[in-house]
């Protein structure tokens, strides 16, 4: 297993990849809230953002690194209701997909955890993520095209980067998305089923997980983050996402 983790890191130029840090100007890969070892952005076109990554964000629902659980995790929300689903396979080949998936997670990786670490004066290796889906309909839960990217993206996850997540919490999640669930679930580890967590529109357990100063408002928190354009988590979909290059929320930090 861990050779070929080291031959996929290798053949796919992992280590070569563009990661925004501290001691670089890369562009992040996507919007970044609470953090010191990379200013507040959102992700904007400019010098290293590459096209295909724009197009496909213009398709997604919104997602943002915002702050830390209570035991310091990196705390990660995606707007996963508001994706443009039927637009997603029109934007995006399944590789240019996980291409970004894996930026994204080498951004945790080599930028968040060690930062997240060095505060909690231990060591921090797995990240809670959060995933909204106020909004999504039917039609885009039985959409197969996009369907059939998420399993081979979630294929590639669980092989590559098998324990970064501590919890998943799926918030305001529908009725209908019971029968896309069933489907979701075989193609998943039993390991990260039993780190998932289904909930309604309750969100107490979120509270538990994570403080209300550190949460946004929409998700049952008090933030705002009404210094950034787009709030807590800019989505194209809801008109919330102004062009700006990532050098005017430099001087930027959260108080």
């Amino acid at each position: 297993m861990i050779n070929a983790w080291y031959e996929w890191r290798k053949q796919a130029n992992v280590d070569d990849l563009a990661v925004a840090q501290p001691d670089n100007e890369n562009p992040v890969p996507c919007a970044v809230r609470g953090y010191g070892a990379v200013a507040d952005a959102n992700v904007t076109a400019g010098i290293g953002v590459d096209d295909a990554q724009l197009r496909l964000t213009r398709t997604l629902g919104g997602g943002c690194w915002h702050k830390r659980d209570r035991d310091g995790r990196p705390v990660y929300i995606e707007r996963a209701g508001r994706h443009i689903i039927k637009d997603i396979p029109k934007t995006s080949s399944t590789s240019g997909l996980i291409e970004f998936h894996v930026l994204l997670q080498e951004f945790l990786t080599r930028t968040l955890l060690p930062e997240c670490s060095q505060l909690a004066e231990e060591t921090v290796w797995q990240q809670v993520v959060v995933i909204d889906l106020a909004g999504v309909s039917l039609v885009a839960l039985s959409h197969i095209p996009a369907l059939n990217m998420l399993r081979e993206m979630l294929a590639r996850d669980q092989m590559m980067y098998p324990e970064r997540m501590y919890r998943t919490y799926v918030v305001n999640a529908p009725p209908v998305f019971i029968t896309a669930w069933k489907m979701i679930r075989s193609w998943l580890d039993p390991r990260v089923i039993s780190k998932i967590q289904i909930l309604g529109k309750d969100h107490a357990e979120l509270l538990d997980q994570i403080p209300a100063h550190n949460l946004p408002s929409f998700l049952g928190g008090s933030c705002k983050c009404s210094h950034m354009p787009g709030g807590c988590v800019p989505s194209v979909p809801l008109g919330n996402y102004p062009d700006l290059p990532r050098s005017a929320y430099a001087h930027l930090r959260h108080q």
